[in-house]
């Protein structure tokens, strides 16, 4: 039997407070208790971006997997782009082989555990991302439940952590939450109706069916995983299917809030911290109709790193409600006179220069040993110019060192200061890049850095947006390191 190889999930660091999001919208939209956080993506960051972050982190889990990867499914509801394949720019960014199959699944946020089924099925090694970045109306509870995240998750190439047992995925006409494709904002249903017509009926229906196909009982099972917003729902279901001895995955409703199509793997990734050999997780989840997967932890699992409650506990306090309209275009702003360019991109330059753009590959001298960003022809060194065919380098892993620094206010930014600088990367290339993170502007010389896939820039009269890598402050050494 197959199953999971790897898991990682990404965050972004700011946590919009939600006692906030109630303080600003409060007159209008009057909401009772409102404890904890949500997640907000930074304004560079995106679905692909904080897709690729978790890709990245997966695939360093299982180094040697890379280049066994034959298929990439990318799931999300809020995709960037109609056109192209959100999938193609992942897998440039992640320098997977030329030989991989790529495609885009979403339309119900139960699109990452469906992908997941499917490849759990196939024989192919593959790497699943999920991503999203709920819209919902201003002020309402969907926008406080609702967050930014993603997760990626390695099937085959490697030692199993969880091994594939069964499941099922039962499709429905039950509408619960529905968006035009020209509307940027979501609709939900009432509340009753899907938590009892909804999730009572459906999900334990495909709950009896994978417990059957995994010859199984619900006595089998000792943790249980379905994401809902809706309060009470998953225990509710939980009963209703018999799950009386699993533990409920908690919700990190307070943590981060839901992340859509990535949640169902984002609560995983939390509850395999404490699994043990031999325990057995069901994961479930809803929308138009329910998908169940039975996976039970190999001794591998001990391995497994603690990753996702760093990612959880990594947060940024953010107690300004107008950030969260300002990052997602929801509210005119003014930019001043340095905000006012198009942004224009020549797509044949851009595939011409893809590895390095995208993959982040520079090229290194074989006469010399010298690093350098662009690759070029020409090899530069102390002795000279060396006209000789450089070897690809792959940055991205490399991390750098600050040079220099400078936090702009006067040139335009989305969110102010624009912070850049040059970084020292090993092998001797140097590079000005952008800064990014909330605490950018903290960076100085000398500080270490890692770098990060994020967007350049945004054309928002054609809703084009470039991506290269820029720099984040590098996490302090933990006391094991």
């Amino acid at each position: 039997m197959t199953g999971i190889t790897a898991l990682a999930i990404h965050l972004p660091r700011l946590r919009l407070q939600r006692a906030a999001m109630a303080a600003a919208m409060g007159w209008l939209c009057p909401r009772g208790e409102a404890r904890g956080a949500r997640t907000l993506a930074y304004w560079d960051e995106d679905p692909i971006t904080m897709g690729v972050a978790a890709a990245r982190a997966c695939l360093a889990q299982v180094p040697q997997a890379r280049t066994a990867i034959r298929a990439l499914t990318f799931a999300t509801t809020t995709p960037v782009f109609a056109e192209p394949q959100q999938a193609a720019l992942a897998h440039a960014g992640l320098r997977l082989p030329e030989a991989t199959r790529t495609q885009d699944v979403g339309g119900t946020m139960r699109c990452g555990l469906l992908a997941l089924h499917a490849v759990l099925e196939s024989t192919d090694p593959a790497l699943l991302i999920a991503a999203d970045m709920p819209l919902n109306n201003p002020g309402g509870m969907a926008e406080m439940r609702y967050s930014d995240g993603g997760v990626s998750a390695l099937v085959g190439g490697g030692p199993d952590l969880l091994t594939y047992r069964g499941g099922a995925s039962l499709s429905a006409p039950f509408i619960e939450r529905y968006r035009a494709p020209d509307r940027p904002l979501a609709t939900d249903w009432e509340e009753r109706w899907v938590r009892e017509e909804g999730f009572l009926d459906l999900v334990p229906r495909a709950i009896a069916e994978t417990l059957a196909k995994a010859q199984l009982s619900a006595a089998d099972i000792d943790h249980f995983v379905l994401p809902c917003v809706i309060p009470g729902a998953a225990k509710a279901v939980a009963q209703a299917a018999g799950l009386s001895r699993a533990k409920l995955a908690q919700p990190l409703d307070l943590e981060c809030g839901d992340t859509g199509a990535a949640h169902a793997l984002v609560m995983l990734a939390r509850v395999m911290e404490d699994m043990h050999p031999g325990e057995r997780v069901l994961v479930a989840q809803f929308g138009q109709g329910a998908t169940a997967l039975v996976l039970e932890a190999t001794d591998a699992i001990t391995t497994f790193p603690t990753a996702a409650s760093a990612a959880l506990a990594a947060g940024v306090t953010e107690a300004n409600y107008l950030k969260l309209p300002i990052f997602r275009g929801l509210m005119p702003w003014e930019r001043g006179l340095r905000g006012r360019f198009p942004v224009n991109e020549a797509l044949t330059t851009a595939y011409r220069n893809s590895e390095a753009l995208l993959g982040f590959v520079g090229g290194r001298s074989l006469e010399t040993g010298q690093v350098q960003f662009p690759p070029s022809r020409l090899a530069v060194a102390e002795a000279g110019l060396f006209a000789q065919t450089q070897q690809p380098c792959p940055l991205a892993d490399l991390g750098g060192t600050v040079a220099t620094a400078t936090a702009d206010r006067l040139a335009f930014s989305r969110s102010p200061p624009n912070c850049y600088g040059l970084i020292d990367i090993p092998g001797g290339a140097r590079l000005m890049m952008d800064f990014t993170d909330p605490e950018a502007e903290r960076l100085s010389p000398g500080d270490p850095v890692n770098f990060v896939f994020r967007i350049r820039d945004l054309d928002e009269r054609t809703g084009y947006r470039r991506y290269f890598w820029k720099a984040v402050a590098a996490p302090a050494p933990s006391a094991a390191d």
